[in-house]
């Protein structure tokens, strides 16, 4: 018997009309191709999501979820921490909606994989709390800072190691390596990390580089981007371990 292809849910950036945005004088949603076509590739079919109230209904039609990155930050509001850095940009409709439907997807067991903003947000969900910005965060920790996690262009190629912990989701994804080479473009990360999730990679200056929760069939956080399929194969797995989950779903 053939198995249907899985629709996988990706969410959606919302950009304003402001100097960054020249597209339209309106809001418009916001997704590079590479997310849908990383689906495509991995056997699933890709369904975009604009934001709404309704997300039960919407999740019915969905075997999977994708919460993929972003220009903005999360709100501090949303793990209890006011904003201390200048450099935290937040886009509160995003954060609305993507908690929303991010958790009623949680409490369904659907497969679930955050990418950078999307994996930051799995962590708040999951009750944890984010540095808001790398370079401060090391700097008050006394720790050398020598990888550039805001990495400049070209942004997609990958530019540092990350050490896998053994026993994970991604330890087996990866063949049991324990580093592989990754991209890198954000400035905040996970700090404490939220309940029910582990720690599956970190970076050698031990900022946090993959989460997974222990008690769901596959929810799993990278904060680099795996969407352009340039890391040994493990990219690739990703995605294709995240429509393999959706077939265990029921």
């Amino acid at each position: 018997m053939t198995l249907k292809k899985p629709v996988i849910g990706i969410t959606l950036d919302l950009a304003n009309n402001n100097e960054n945005y020249r597209y339209s004088s309106f809001p418009w949603y916001v997704l590079r191709q590479n997310y849908a076509e990383s689906v495509l590739q991995a056997g699933g079919i890709p369904l975009m999501i604009p934001y709404q109230d309704d997300v039960g209904t919407i999740l019915q039609l969905l075997d999977g979820l994708i919460l993929p990155g972003g220009d903005e930050d999360i709100n501090p509001k949303f793990y209890g921490h006011d904003i201390t850095s200048h450099k935290t940009t937040p886009n509160d409709a995003r954060d609305n909606f993507e908690f929303r439907i991010a958790k009623k997807a949680i409490k369904l067991d659907m497969p679930i994989l955050g990418i950078c903003r999307g994996m930051q947000l799995l962590n708040v969900a999951f009750g944890g709390t984010l540095i808001q910005h790398i370079p401060d965060y090391l700097h008050q920790k006394k720790i050398e800072m020598v990888i550039d996690h805001e990495q400049p262009v070209p942004k997609h190629v990958i530019s540092h190691p990350i050490r896998i912990k053994p026993h994970t989701i991604l330890a087996q994804l990866a063949g049991n390596l324990d580093e592989t080479m990754v991209n890198s473009t954000h400035h905040q990360a996970v700090w404490q990390v939220g309940e029910g999730m582990i720690v599956s990679a970190t970076a050698p200056d031990g900022i946090i580089e993959a989460i997974e929760a222990i008690n769901h069939k596959f929810i799993v956080g990278v904060e680099w981007h795996p969407e352009y399929l340039n890391n040994n194969g493990l990219d690739a797995k990703l995605f294709k371990a995240l429509i393999t989950a959706t077939h265990k779903m029921g």
